[in-house]
């Protein structure tokens, strides 16, 4: 025990039977009085658990670590002289428990050598990655997730959607049906089918190449001498010579006082010409133009020499305001501005140059005892609901290429459609450019000066090669 009692003993924290460790080489030497000789470099594999500058502190501490070591069984009297291989089981358990608490009160690592918690950690790790391989690794035995084929989802199955979900791809044909759940959009009002009674709010302008398909041609023209005249008067409104208007009116002199109301001829169609619009309404010019008809639902209120167009054209807007008047109970629709008879510029207009263009009136709200004529056009007398069924009726011909109104009516047409629910929003977009930027593609676009009348142009007819548009 006298040997045991000079070795110096290192305190790794609480006292047990493992905390007690041999210092190697701590064989007391004479030359050293007794203190114990700390090797140089001790070799790597037999590195101490504690700190080098342990042994200073042990030499000071040896009375309170006697009285500890006298306490101690006899798996404790090791020889200090013996070799590490001569140690016996319990030597190496608790060099092993003291390798565990090194983290606490153990010198810096030896350079190169890999800690065990490090090899802990990628053990648990490569051994992680071998079980996820093994799941994912397709296994014949084990039965699929998968629903088969002949087995159709149930809908009970089936989760629910949000109330503003988007569409889910449809079931198989021989699922149950699944109840749709439908929620508002920005289209709702789109969506909702019309009800009776109601007009259709996504009623769009028709366009259709084949309009002039089967319309009846003029054959011949009349002009009613209102208030008296001569034949030479007429043919000074029409800028038709002289000679022209004697061949269509045989037996009536040119100087003749004529009594009001008398129809005087003023065009007959010649098989031999051809009744064309050339190049573009802003730069072109008309062939066999024919002048307006009179007739129902219109009162013509243009020079008569203004009033000129292509055979389609005129042909057609007498069939709509025939149309305009059989609704009974209506204004008549002012007629003005179309072409002059060979067409090219007409004051003061930059279009009207090719026989496709032509000014109505606005149908308007008239004061008591007030006349039907030109003016301009305001949210006071301006005949909102009129006004659409114009529009309705010019644009459901298909022969209308586009219209021109001052924006400022757009405007009250549009907020009048929405109040009314004529259209859709997303149909008045089709209809007209507000209340978007002026230049927007529309049906109905704004030009300047046309607050006092809508301009309307009609599309090219089939055949006429030589009538272009924008």
């Amino acid at each position: 025990m006298s040997d045991l009692r000079k070795r110096p003993v290192v305190h790794m924290g609480a006292v047990g039977d493992d905390d007690l460790v041999d210092w190697p080489g701590s064989d007391t030497d004479a030359d050293t009085g007794g203190a114990p000789v700390r090797e140089a470099s001790p070799p790597e594999d037999d590195a101490p658990a504690g700190r080098p500058d342990d042994d200073e502190r042990a030499a000071s501490d040896d009375d309170d670590d006697h009285a500890r070591d006298d306490e101690r069984d006899d798996d404790d009297e090791r020889d200090a002289s013996d070799d590490d291989d001569d140690r016996d089981h319990d030597d190496d358990h608790a060099r092993d428990d003291d390798e565990r608490e090194a983290p606490a009160a153990s010198p810096p690592r030896s350079r190169g050598r890999v800690p065990a918690g490090a090899w802990l950690l990628a053990g648990a790790g490569m051994l992680w990655a071998t079980v996820m391989i093994l799941r994912c690794r397709p296994d014949a035995e084990v039965p699929s997730a998968n629903i088969p084929g002949s087995i159709a989802p149930r809908a009970a199955d089936a989760p629910l959607a949000p109330q503003n979900a988007e569409p889910a791809d449809a079931p198989p044909a021989d699922a149950p049906p699944v109840p749709e759940l439908v929620g508002p959009g920005p289209d709702a009002d789109a969506a909702e089918p019309t009800p009776p009674g109601m007009p259709d709010t996504d009623r769009l302008p028709r366009h259709d190449p084949a309009w002039a398909s089967g319309l009846e041609l003029p054959s011949q023209i009349r002009y009613t001498v209102r208030r008296g005249g001569t034949l030479e008067n007429v043919a000074n409104l029409f800028k038709i010579f002289h000679h022209e208007i004697l061949a269509l009116n045989p037996g009536i002199p040119l100087d003749r006082e004529l009594a009001p109301n008398t129809r005087v001829v003023v065009w007959k169609r010649d098989d031999a010409v051809t009744s064309e619009s050339v190049g573009f309404p802003s730069a072109g010019s008309l062939e066999g133009g024919v002048p307006m008809l009179e007739g129902k639902g219109r009162r013509i209120l243009a020079i008569p020499w203004k009033t000129w167009g292509t055979a389609t054209t005129v042909a057609m807007l007498d069939v709509l305001l025939d149309r305009w008047e059989a609704r009974g109970n209506v204004q008549p629709i002012l007629v003005g501005n179309m072409a002059n008879r060979t067409g090219g510029r007409l004051e003061p207009h930059s279009t009207h140059q090719s026989g496709r263009d032509v000014d109505l009136g606005y149908p308007q709200v008239l004061a008591s005892g007030a006349e039907l004529n030109w003016q301009e056009m305001n949210g006071k007398n301006l005949d909102a609901a009129e006004t659409w069924a114009l529009l309705f009726l010019l644009a459901d011909s298909g022969a209308v290429e586009e219209i021109y109104i001052d924006r400022e009516l757009q405007k009250l047409l549009h907020d009048y459609a929405l109040s009314k629910e004529l259209l859709s929003k997303a149909a008045l977009a089709k209809w007209m450019e507000y209340p978007r930027p002026t230049g927007t593609a529309a049906f109905i676009q704004h030009v300047p000066g046309h607050t006092d009348h809508l301009h309307v142009r009609f599309s090219c007819a089939q055949g006429q090669s030589r009538c272009k548009s924008r």
